[in-house]
């Protein structure tokens, strides 16, 4: 019989490794979670007081010591910390692999290449491309998709009760939250309004861009601004009660959880197809430029008065947990032969 391996699943560091720091963290957990048959070890620099993670101020080298294979998220730089077998999973272009960690946004410097006991997946086509191209590799990686937290899977179907466009991203400027603003003031019938989540995951405190913004949206009287939802199953009760959900990034995204929840709800959703967004135009998210606030305006329009057809059945398989686990078991199985 087979022993079980041990895998190491490491974050950015940017926040504490659980669901409800942020997206990518929730991402990392679920993998750790549903990979059966080995024993997934997350391993974290931030003492979160949970028994659910390994704590170690280590170097990473001497931290994963004990591992038989290592995940690690976001950062191709820490592959040449350590020379165990490793699966580096890209969650976002460039950009975010330089930030710092615990909570710095220093830019670090970039490897050319990654060692050879690595193997690369990112979570679109279009991150794998770009991964190719930025890290100098001969073929672009493989695709592992994420997956829908469950809450957006067994939720209330959407029903778009209280009439209201929702943004329920997190409040940064490349998330285009001022673009919303100006297309939602420019909407001709002046019912129509938008509601904002002061969402700032994964940082454990609002930065300044973020209380910028709120500035900006408490002073539009055709915006609102509610809560930060930190419960999944609530953000699934709260999106299925909007009109619409709004996620105009104005920087390319690797993918976009935001957008794949609410399409998983059957939720129109109006994206900027920037980056890995546009893969989710086949399954009924309307794309839009934000920087053309007419043509966002219109847009918004368009989906209130004759709402799309969302696929969520479609969004519900390609991006389900078994699917995405069974990936991550096949890169892991990869990484193990070579």
């Amino acid at each position: 019989m087979t022993q079980p391996l041990r895998i190491g699943f490491v974050g950015t560091e940017l926040a504490p490794l659980r669901p409800s720091a942020g997206g990518l963290e929730r991402l990392v957990t679920g993998w750790a979670a549903g990979l059966r048959g080995h024993d997934s070890i997350l391993l974290s620099r931030f003492d979160d007081g949970t028994n659910t993670t390994e704590h170690s101020r280590l170097p990473l080298a001497e931290a994963v010591a004990s591992y038989d294979v290592v995940v690690i998220n976001n950062r191709p730089e820490w592959t040449h910390q350590i020379d165990k077998p490793t699966v580096l999973i890209l969650h976002n272009t460039a950009e975010a692999w330089r930030q710092g960690g615990t909570g710095s946004q220093t830019l670090a410097p970039l490897p050319l290449s990654v060692p050879s006991h690595v193997t690369i997946a990112t979570v679109s086509l279009f991150l794998a491309h770009h991964a190719q191209e930025e890290l100098g590799l001969s073929t672009p990686p493989r695709v592992l998709p994420p997956f829908v937290d469950p809450a957006f899977l067994g939720g209330e179907p959407w029903n778009g009760s209280d009439g209201r466009l929702l943004f329920p991203n997190r409040l940064l400027v490349k998330k285009g939250v001022h673009e919303t603003i100006d297309a939602v003031e420019r909407l001709a019938d002046p019912r129509s309004m938008a509601v904002f989540l002061a969402n700032f995951a994964p940082w454990t405190e609002p930065t300044v861009e973020h209380l910028a913004l709120v500035v900006r949206i408490k002073g539009s009287t055709r915006c609102s601004l509610e809560p930060r939802i930190d419960a999944s199953s609530n953000l699934a009760t709260r999106m299925a009660a909007a009109s619409a959900v709004l996620a105009p990034s104005t920087r390319p995204e690797g993918l976009g959880l935001v957008p794949l929840e609410s399409l998983a709800l059957g939720i129109p959703t109006i994206i900027s197809g920037l980056g890995g967004l546009r893969e989710l135009a086949p399954y009924g998210a309307t794309i839009t430029d934000p920087a053309d606030i007419d043509a966002f305006a219109s847009a918004i329009e368009t989906v209130l008065t004759r709402p799309p057809q969302i696929d969520s059945r479609g969004i519900r398989r390609d991006f389900s947990l078994a699917h995405s686990v069974g990936i991550l078991a096949e890169l892991i199985d990869e990484v193990i032969q070579q």
